[in-house]
């Protein structure tokens, strides 16, 4: 009898184990997501002026397997949304820091979702106000600016946006925690003249400029590609005296490590690291790893 129960109660516990394991299996639990909170970050109901930065600390992570997918998306009153951030990633967990910039939307619920290797979702959001007294910002205007590719030896290929000077590669490594601005030939099947930055990764900058390696401080300007498809009317661009148009014109979705085919009659948004947006209208090139690019610059004071 003894016999018969140690059976039974062995027997019970075999299947209390296979169906606590099945379940586990089952139903894995799902990633979790949440807003860092403090000094420095957006808080949600803040009212922030037009072209104000937002600054978003993320936290998640991924208990019974790898998060795979982070969006951030925009979602307006009426529903509709905008994503303005979609990343690939396979990580048990991670923090980041993300910085945008405040639209013309008056209200806007920012959503940050994350997605397991499982397809179970998290979600953490929060809502930001227009200031309604925002008011327009002033910005600089570079009628006419020159600067040579890798090869060149008469014009620098170095920018500072601020002052709208030029260097050469020696005179940039004195200044390089405010170039934000690089150009050169991209040399391949189809060669263009290219705006990138010494924070360009697996791209190639150092193959043209070596001495980039051994800076301490590489800024990393984004450059709005989708113009390529929905261009900026070069009117508009000569009537902006102000930063609407900068601040409208660009779309950090697409905002991209560098800008190739910048050929005459293109304009190009781009923000800087330290969030400055402009706008670059290319005026003439001179196609050769030895030649220049010379373009109207309108960037925010």
């Amino acid at each position: 009898m003894k016999k018969i129960l140690i059976y039974i109660t062995l027997g019970s516990l075999f299947m209390l184990i296979t169906a606590v394991s099945c379940k586990k299996e089952g139903n894995p639990a799902p990633p979790s997501i949440k807003l860092i909170a403090g000094e420095g970050y957006t808080e949600s109901s803040a009212i922030v002026a037009v072209g104000g930065k937002l600054r978003f600390g993320i936290t998640a992570s991924g208990p019974d397997a790898n998060i795979t997918n982070f969006v951030v998306k925009k979602i307006m009153p009426d529903g509709t949304s905008k994503v303005v951030l979609d990343s690939g990633l396979n990580s048990t967990r991670f923090t980041v820091n993300e910085t945008f910039y405040q639209s013309i939307e008056p209200e806007v619920a920012w959503t940050f979702q994350v997605m397991d290797k499982n397809r179970q979702f998290a979600t953490a959001s929060l809502t930001i106000f227009k200031d309604p007294n925002s008011v327009w910002g002033g910005i600089q205007e570079y009628p006419s600016i020159t600067m040579g590719f890798q090869n060149s030896t008469t014009h620098g290929q170095f920018l500072i946006p601020s002052t709208g000077k030029t260097y050469f590669s020696d005179s940039a490594s004195l200044n390089q925690g405010i170039i934000d601005i690089i150009t050169y030939y991209y040399v391949d099947e189809t060669p263009s003249p290219t705006f990138s930055s010494a924070g360009e990764t697996g791209g190639g900058i150092v193959e043209y400029y070596p001495a980039i390696g051994q800076w301490t401080l590489k800024n990393f300007t984004k450059y709005d590609i989708s113009v390529d498809s929905d261009p900026i009317p070069a009117d508009a661009f000569d009537a902006c005296h102000n930063d609407s148009l900068l601040i409208l014109s660009y779309d950090d979705v697409w905002g991209k490590r560098k800008f190739k085919w910048a050929n005459p009659g293109t304009i190009i948004p781009f923000l800087t690291s330290s969030g400055k947006k402009g706008l670059i209208n290319v005026l003439t090139v001179e196609n050769d790893p030895a030649g220049w690019i010379t373009f109207s610059m309108k960037i925010q004071q």
